[in-house]
């Protein structure tokens, strides 16, 4: 009996240590959601851009004009003065978004132009093609001028209805197998290659030195 009131005491002791609350677990970190996080720099889920090009206003195209005009149209062309003059006008072909297609109506609507210095009627645009700014146009038939300045105005002509189009840098142009560089050309130590291929930076100086002055 003795012995079991001498253990009450150690008991009790024990009770007490098992009473005292736990240490709190330290609190848990939160992740914030993934939507929060900043985004990579480049986004697998944008789509692609695409590079669309506008169809143009309308189908451009070189005309002869009257030289008997008291006042010459904007951006004409100076050939030979009160003689050959040369200004751009719009077609009535509607524009279409393929380069090649816009450039063959322009060029049918020069050649078949009632006013014409130069007998074109049986001209015919053969082919037309284009590919990364370089246009090839292939023209046959018959045609005729007086005298080598017509035969020249003719070639402005269709040089520029092609350069008329914005998208053509470089071109090829053909009439009968040869360039139409050559047509009005007298010598063949003048004449080109008859692949001889027109650039842009060609064209625009001409047209720099023989645009009508603005009165």
């Amino acid at each position: 009996m003795t012995k079991i009131l001498a253990l009450i005491p150690l008991f009790l002791s024990l009770l007490a240590c098992t009473s005292q609350a736990l240490p709190s677990p330290a609190p848990a970190t939160e992740v914030p959601p993934t939507s929060t996080l900043a985004p990579l720099p480049f986004s697998t889920s944008s789509p692609a851009q695409v590079i669309t090009v506008p169809v143009a206003d309308g189908v451009i195209y070189y005309y002869f004009v009257d030289h008997n005009e008291t006042i010459l149209p904007t951006d004409s062309v100076i050939i030979l003065p009160e003689t050959y003059i040369l200004a751009p006008t719009l077609s009535d072909a509607a524009p279409a978004p393929e380069v090649a297609v816009n450039l063959k109506s322009a060029l049918e609507a020069a050649l078949s132009d009632s006013r014409n210095g130069w007998i074109s009627e049986k001209v015919i645009v053969v082919n037309v093609s284009f590919s990364e700014g370089h246009a090839d146009v292939e023209l046959q038939g018959e045609y005729f001028g007086v005298g080598d300045v017509t035969l020249i105005a003719a070639s402005q002509q269709i040089l520029l209805t092609v350069f008329a189009n914005v998208n053509v840098q470089t071109a090829t142009v053909s009439l009968n197998d040869d360039t139409v560089g050559n047509l009005g050309v007298s010598h063949s130590m003048d004449a080109k290659p008859a692949d001889y291929v027109f650039t842009r930076g060609e064209i625009e100086a001409y047209l720099s030195a023989h645009l009508n002055a603005s009165p």
